[in-house]
C-alpha cells in the first residue's frame, strides 16, 4: 500500500509542512500583522508592488496598437507567490486584465496575437526580484481565474484569499512519475550524444522526444482539471520543472532538430 502522507501532521513541529505546502505565504513578499482587535492580515511588500506595477504598465504599452484606448482593468499576482504553495523556483506570475470584448477583432485571432507579443516580451526581460523570476500575462477580464489565490497589485487588496489548507499527497506516487518521466529524459539524452549523424535517426528521436513533451503537457493539464494544484499530475510536472528536466527536454529537442538538418 502506497504511503499517504497527511501534511496537517506536522504543521505544529515544522516551518514547512512539507515538500509542496507552507505555513505561511513566501516571507520575501508578505508580512503578517496583527490588528488590536487580533486580526491577521497579510502585507504585500509596498516595494516590490510598486515595482510590479511599473513592470505590468511598461508591457501594457507593448499591446497599445493591438489594443487602441482599452484601458487597464486589473493588475493581479496569481500563482503559488499569492498561496501557500509556493517553492525556492515559483514565478510572480503577474496578469494584466483588460476587455477583450472592447475590440473589434475575432477573440481567437486577437489571443494569437497577444500570445505572440507576451511571449517575445517575456523571452526579452529576464526579469529577477528576488531569486524569482517575473511572468507577465496579459488576461481577459471576462475570462475564469482557478487559482485559489489572487491579489489586486492595483488595488493593494485580495481578490480571492488563500485558505491554509494542507492537502494530502501521495509523495511516491509523484516521485514514481517523476522517476519513470526523468529516466526517459536521461536516456534519451545519452543516446542522442551517441547516435551517429543520420538524419532519419535525428527524425526518429524529435518526434520521440516532442511526443514526451506533449505527454507532459498533457499530465500536468489533466492533473489540474481534475483534482487542482496538488494532483499528482501537476506536482510531478513541477518536480521536473524544479529540477531541470523541462529545459533538458526542450534543449534536446532543438539539438535532435538540429541534426536533421546539419551537414
Amino acid at each position: 500500500m502506497l504511503e499517504v502522507i497527511d501534511f496537517r501532521l506536522f504543521v505544529l513541529n515544522e516551518d514547512k509542512v512539507g515538500p509542496f505546502y507552507n505555513d505561511e505565504l513566501n516571507p520575501k513578499f508578505w508580512d503578517l500583522y496583527t490588528s488590536s482587535s487580533n486580526t491577521e492580515k497579510w502585507v504585500f511588500d509596498p516595494i516590490v508592488r510598486r515595482k510590479l506595477l511599473s513592470i505590468a504598465e511598461d508591457f501594457y504599452e507593448k499591446f497599445a496598437e493591438l489594443l487602441p484606448g482599452v484601458p487597464i482593468e486589473d493588475i493581479q499576482l496569481t500563482g503559488s507567490l499569492a498561496n501557500y504553495n509556493y517553492t525556492d523556483y515559483s514565478d510572480l506570475d503577474v496578469h494584466v486584465l483588460v476587455d477583450f470584448s472592447k475590440v473589434d477583432v475575432k477573440k481567437d485571432v486577437l489571443k494569437k496575437a497577444v500570445d505572440g507579443i507576451r511571449f517575445i516580451w517575456n523571452l526579452r526581460h529576464n526579469i529577477i526580484i528576488r531569486n524569482h523570476d517575473v511572468e507577465l500575462y496579459l488576461q481577459d477580464v471576462s475570462e475564469p481565474h482557478a487559482s485559489s489565490g489572487l491579489y489586486s497589485l492595483l488595488n493593494n487588496r485580495w481578490v480571492r484569499k488563500p485558505k491554509f489548507d494542507p492537502p494530502e499527497v501521495d509523495s511516491q506516487d509523484v516521485d514514481k512519475k517523476f522517476e519513470g518521466i526523468a529516466s526517459e529524459i536521461n536516456s534519451m539524452q545519452t543516446k542522442l550524444i551517441s547516435m551517429p549523424d543520420v538524419p532519419s535517426d535525428a527524425k526518429k528521436m524529435y518526434s520521440r522526444l516532442t511526443k514526451l513533451k506533449e505527454k507532459i503537457q498533457n499530465m500536468r493539464k489533466e492533473g489540474l482539471s481534475k483534482s487542482g494544484e496538488f494532483s499528482v499530475g501537476n506536482l510531478a510536472f513541477k518536480k521536473l520543472r524544479n529540477e531541470g528536466y523541462i529545459e533538458k527536454i526542450i534543449n534536446l529537442i532543438s539539438q535532435s532538430y538540429e541534426r536533421i538538418y546539419s551537414e
